[in-house]
């Protein structure tokens, strides 16, 4: 049920022109180590990509400095997303996020605005299990 989660690091947000521009995107990775050495922060300059239409997201997210090339499904990143959206006039008050499909493992997110903060939704599968033994 519903836990709280505040989020202390800055996140790095970049809206691009079209669905094509997202397919195509890639990390450049000189160029991310160069940003988390400008702007040090938890995690290592990872990167949310996306294009909007409406309430409707196309997402991707990239962080090759933290051992992730591309994560399938982020929460934090829609989160704060539809946060910054809903702040801006006549923004959406939510989102249909849609991640992972040019990974080849889509997932679909969905967002809402309330008075405690945004929820957010969705389903994951699970890729791997295992077990510690101390």
């Amino acid at each position: 049920p519903g836990a709280e989660i505040t989020f202390e690091d800055p996140a790095v947000l970049v809206e691009l022109a079209n669905r094509a521009a997202l397919s195509a995107a890639s990390p450049v990775i000189d160029q991310l180590r160069r940003a988390a050495k400008a702007y040090p922060a938890g995690l290592d300059f990872a990167i949310f990509c996306y294009v909007r239409q409406g309430d409707r997201v196309d997402a991707r997210m990239f962080a090759p400095l933290d051992n992730m090339v591309e994560d399938p499904a982020t929460g934090s990143a829609s989160a704060t997303l539809t946060s910054l959206l809903a702040s801006l006039p006549g923004g959406p008050s939510g989102l249909a996020i849609a991640q992972g499909d040019d990974m080849g493992r889509p997932s679909r997110i969905t967002t809402e605005t309330g008075p405690k903060g945004v929820t957010v939704r969705g389903q994951a599968v699970k890729v791997m299990q295992g077990r510690l033994c101390l």
